[in-house]
């Protein structure tokens, strides 16, 4: 006899297959082993249904009309309603920048419908936490991330921790659910709001003068105080700089920038520039005492003196410039101040081969230090193709001759500009005012000469258009020390045997670039009319 044992349920149980009694151990009790399946759902305690049956296709027919007989199985449920949160680096630290961190949270079993929770910050104004998570049968083992953000309230007000709290929504939740705890983490949010001040100098230094000018600088909270914060302002040198103070600040104006004037005083003296010292500092017994131990800060003051050593240099019509022709030009000098005893001041060129001045030296006096001295400047001719050239005049304070105050005085310059008269070109000049030979090989001349000094070589190439009529010698080569002695081109006349009359041949005179000073590539071909007569009668 084989019996059949099937559970309705293989999800919550399963069963042995088969029993089968023969007449040797029909009286033998068979045992049949019931075990509980797992299934992740929090579902409770399940009943299945564990039915034994006759197989009457292979069991003896006596036994075939038996009815089927039931066994109620029980399976304990163990998956209980649950969520885990999971920080990450075991914390969650945020900052007020912005910064984020993250946790995540996970069912502990698969809900029979979705799971809904909402996400909240104790404190917003420190931090803000992603609003709800939603879980199903298809995602409840999958960790959803909650990203918690920094927020910035520009007060000092140090590390913060706020509570974020994770619970579910029971309304819109599996009811195994509902009875859940809330949980919850704790952020902290660190300050970057720091107790400070910030100084800014217009145009990014603070200078004033003698004749009491000002300039300003401002100062402003780095962060929100919780009560008002009093800055002293003060100068180490009332006799050349002068301050206003104090400024306070509130929980109102702390971002608001408050400008100090700084005012430069007059003192008479020939002391040069100045520099004062502009303390910034908090004033404790007024002000919050989170900012109470805040360095001084300072600001470096330069009062120019207006009692300073120095000359003056005018050009006439803002610029000198003269030319070899001789032409001039002339600058004037004057004192800045006045001297306690003589200034004498030379004045030279850099290249007298360009360029002279007159006088080379000037004495200013106690009495007429204010009284503008001229300087002429001549132009000279060197006799080179240059261009025009810029020479330096140096106008300097002989030391061991003048007032100590003006000793220190760096050298002054003016530009002047000689403008060049020496054009590139060449001249040539033809023996008698023409140039003829004959066919018996007479010679006839004529010469080059170069019309300026080369900075470098020019060759000149001398060709005829007509070899069989009259020759030339070339090249010719011209040097900054013959480039004014004239050079000969010797023509030759040529026998051709031809009765063809008198023959003019063209000679050309060409520079060759690719082997001469630039300055002469660009001139044009010079040519000469070479005549040569005819001896074929």
């Amino acid at each position: 006899v084989v019996l059949t044992i099937t559970s309705d349920d293989t999800g919550e149980a399963t069963v042995t297959g088969t029993l089968t009694f023969t007449s040797a151990n029909w009286d033998t009790p068979q045992t049949v082993t019931i075990t509980g399946v797992d299934d992740d759902l929090v579902d409770g305690d399940q009943a299945s249904t564990i039915t034994i049956s006759v197989d009457a296709a292979n069991s003896e027919d006596g036994f075939d009309g038996l009815n089927d007989e039931t066994v109620s199985a029980t399976t304990t449920d163990d998956d209980v309603p649950g969520f885990t949160i999971v920080e990450s680096d075991g914390s969650t630290e945020v900052d007020e920048s912005g910064a984020t961190d993250t946790f995540t949270v996970v069912l502990d079993a698969e809900p029979t419908s979705d799971v809904v929770m909402s996400v909240s910050s104790s404190d917003t104004a420190e931090t803000t936490a992603t609003n709800t998570l939603t879980f199903t049968s298809a995602n409840w083992d999958t960790p959803q991330t909650i990203t918690v953000t920094g927020v910035d309230d520009d007060i000092i007000d140090g590390t913060i921790t706020s509570t974020i709290t994770v619970a579910v929504i029971d309304a819109n939740s599996d009811d195994n659910f509902d009875s859940l705890a809330d949980q919850t983490v704790s952020a902290t949010t660190t300050d970057d709001d720091a107790p400070g001040f910030t100084i800014v100098e217009s145009d990014g230094s603070t200078e004033v003068d003698e004749s009491g000018t000002t300039d300003t600088f401002t100062v402003v909270l780095d962060a929100e105080p919780t009560s008002d914060v009093v800055l002293t302002v003060t100068s180490d040198d009332t006799g050349e700089a002068t301050v206003n103070s104090p400024l306070t600040f509130t929980s109102a104006n702390w971002d608001t920038p408050q400008t100090v004037t700084v005012t430069g005083i007059d003192d008479g003296f020939v002391d040069g520039d100045i520099v004062s010292t502009i303390t910034v500092a908090v004033d404790d017994a007024n002000s919050d005492d989170n900012f109470d131990p805040l360095a001084d800060q300072t600001v470096s003051a330069t009062t120019t003196d207006d009692d300073v050593a120095g000359f003056t240099i005018v050009e006439s019509d803002g610029s000198t410039e003269v030319d070899e022709s001789g032409t001039t030009d002339t600058f004037t000098i004057v004192l800045d101040i006045q001297p306690t005893s003589d200034v004498v001041l030379t004045v030279a060129s850099e290249s007298s081969n360009e360029s002279t001045v007159n006088p080379s030296s000037i004495t200013f006096t106690s009495a007429n230090w204010d009284t503008p001295q001229t300087v002429t400047v001549t132009g000279a001719d060197e006799q080179i193709v240059d261009g025009d050239q810029v020479t330096a005049i140096t106008i300097s304070v002989l030391d061991t001759a003048s007032d100590d105050n003006f000793d220190e005085l760096v050298d002054q310059t003016v530009s002047a500009t000689t403008t060049d008269d020496d054009v590139a070109g060449f001249t040539i000049v033809e023996s008698d005012g023409s140039t003829e030979v004959d066919e018996s090989g007479t010679t006839d001349t004529f010469t080059i000469v170069l019309d300026a000094e080369p900075t470098s070589d020019v060759v000149l190439t001398v060709t005829s258009d007509d070899t069989g009529e009259a020759t030339v010698n070339s090249p010719l080569t011209f040097t900054s020390a013959n480039w004014d002695t004239p050079q000969t081109v010797t023509v030759t006349g040529v026998d051709d045997d031809i009765i063809d009359g008198t023959i003019t041949s063209t000679i050309t005179v060409a520079v060759d670039d690719a082997n001469s000073d630039d300055n002469f590539d660009s001139l044009a071909d010079q040519t000469v009319s070479a005549t040569t007569t005819d001896d074929d009668v």
